[in-house]
């Protein structure tokens, strides 16, 4: 059995979509449907007490607005599962998600399985993320640098699917907005034997809804991601293989988090964090980008070197989600 764990938070717009794709997964009676409730004050909760009704393989807890990362980790300790996965309520799971990740765990006895997902804009565009890739990791530390540096593994837990014996190992980091999937993944990774990824297919579909983060009003909880980037470097200081693409990592956050700084237009109050900031990326050398960061993040920070407008722009045209 996988449970599927969904923490849920004034969707009610997209929530029937989301759940209604959730019953039309092929192994749906196979699957624990776990919904937390993080103190909807809308109608999402009328509209998950519906479904509990019809479908016993459904069940709803409730908590006080403590964060997406608090949700989920009431969902790990109710989970019953022999498998743990991840699902957004405002998302939609295309109908051979779950089967498929189950399939690729059994037939690879994998503590960790990937597919593919794509990016709905809100113009309705929709971009695959990934390309075809069929693959198995063991060696724990090309699996880290992996996830540092090429665009396959990725920081999305939704994409995957987890042993629940691993996922007990390990919890999601409360306190922190943005940048707390990139430390979960990373020590779901660390914890790993065997992680396998076939990203043939795109098997679910993230919205991006609204306005995109980029356009969101900067404040302080933009610079968790940069945080977290700086706890991975401090967890694999004695690695000295992987510590220089986790440095890669943090420098590329750090380019990201300047974007949404700038784009936001409230510069002047935060001085003190650009002229910080600026100055770790300035100082990264050329040479080690090359050698450390993919080609996309290479460029990326060449350019916020060069120019951050430019930045933004080549940003919103290559619709980087």
């Amino acid at each position: 059995m996988i449970s599927v764990i969904v923490p849920v938070y004034n969707c009610e717009k997209y929530l029937h979509d989301g759940i209604n794709s959730l019953i039309k997964q092929t192994i749906f009676n196979n699957l624990e449907i776990i919904f937390i409730d993080d103190g909807s004050t809308d109608n999402s909760l009328e509209i998950i007490s519906t479904y509990i009704k019809k479908y016993n393989n459904m069940k709803c807890f409730h908590q006080s607005n403590m964060g997406v990362s608090a949700a989920r980790n009431v969902g790990i300790k109710m989970a019953q599962g022999k498998y743990i996965a991840f699902f957004d309520a405002d998302d939609v799971a295309k109908p051979t998600l779950y089967e498929k990740l189950f399939s690729l765990c059994e037939k690879n006895e994998a503590d960790i399985s990937i597919v593919d997902y794509s990016m709905v804009f809100k113009d309705g565009v929709i971009i695959k993320h990934r390309n075809p890739v069929t693959k198995e990791w063991t060696n724990k530390n090309d699996l880290l640098k992996s996830f540092m540096k090429e665009n396959i593994i990725c920081t999305n837990p939704v994409d995957k699917l987890f042993s629940a014996e691993l996922a007990r190992k390990i919890s999601f980091p409360e306190g922190y907005a943005i940048g707390e999937d990139m430390y979960y993944v990373f020590q779901a990774l660390c914890c790993s034997k065997k992680v396998v990824i076939d990203s043939s297919e795109s098997l679910y579909l993230y919205f991006l809804r609204d306005a995109s983060s980029m356009k969101t009003q900067f404040n302080n909880k933009h610079i968790d991601a940069v945080r977290l980037s700086k706890k991975i470097i401090e967890a694999l200081s004695t690695n000295k293989v992987v510590l220089p693409y986790a440095e890669a990592n943090y420098i590329h956050e750090i380019c990201k988090m300047l974007a949404l700084l700038f784009r936001s237009g409230n510069v002047d109050e935060y001085k003190e964090k650009i002229s910080f900031y600026t100055n770790e990326i300035r100082n990264y050398s050329f040479f080690k980008s090359l050698k450390y960061m993919s080609t996309k993040h290479m460029l990326a920070l060449t350019l916020m070197k060069l120019s951050p407008n430019l930045y933004l722009f080549l940003y919103t045209i290559l619709r980087i989600g």
